[in-house]
């Protein structure tokens, strides 16, 4: 199952776009523009594959932010394949670069960082690199794979085949946005420490 979280408030019974521009972080601007150039359309929406923990819906950093967070769950999904492990971790250059003309060096002088490491030169992404020392490969080989994550330009919500929510304040406002009754669930999920 794929995994989309959201606020209560951005819901829609209907196709949703990624967050407007202007309301993103520059560096995450900046880091989903250079995803973009990869996958073909900026901003993304994110779906977590078969781990709803990376969706932000059980996260204690913000409660408030996820106390009115609404979980999707969709059966399949056509997107383009990204890695979490290895995307959190190629973040610090994207962030880093001084322009997204700039990050691809960023990203291949990390690597080359990594790779004097002895305690890192065995990761895989690592071991690519110093193979090849060709940041495309590394890409390839261990970023754009389908593994836990993916992003598609749009989703749309009412294809959901599960709709879970913590309360019935919020069950209800989603009946009455127009999603199936036998869809929406109440689950009180444990949260995620980070």
């Amino acid at each position: 199952m794929y995994y989309h979280s959201r606020e209560l408030r951005y819901v829609r019974y209907g196709k949703v776009e990624p967050p407007p521009i202007a309301t993103l972080d520059d560096d995450w601007q900046r880091a989903y523009q250079w995803l973009g150039r990869h996958c073909g359309y900026f901003p993304q929406v994110w779906l977590a594959r078969s781990h709803s923990a990376i969706t932000g819906f059980r996260s204690q950093r913000d409660k408030r932010w996820e106390r009115d967070q609404i979980l999707f769950g969709f059966d399949q999904v056509q997107g383009f394949p990204v890695d979490y492990q290895l995307w959190c971790w190629l973040l610090t250059p994207l962030w880093n670069s001084k322009s997204l003309d700039a990050a691809d060096a960023a990203m291949a002088e990390m690597l080359a960082e990594c790779a004097a490491d002895p305690d890192l030169d065995s990761e895989p992404a690592v071991a690519t690199w110093m193979a090849t020392r060709d940041l495309a490969a590394v890409l390839a080989r261990h970023l754009f794979i389908e593994n836990d994550q993916v992003v598609v330009p749009n989703i749309n919500l009412k294809a959901a085949k599960r709709v879970i929510c913590r309360n019935e304040r919020q069950k209800a406002a989603l009946r009455k946005l127009g999603f199936i009754e036998d869809r929406i669930l109440i689950k009180n999920i444990k949260r995620d420490s980070w």
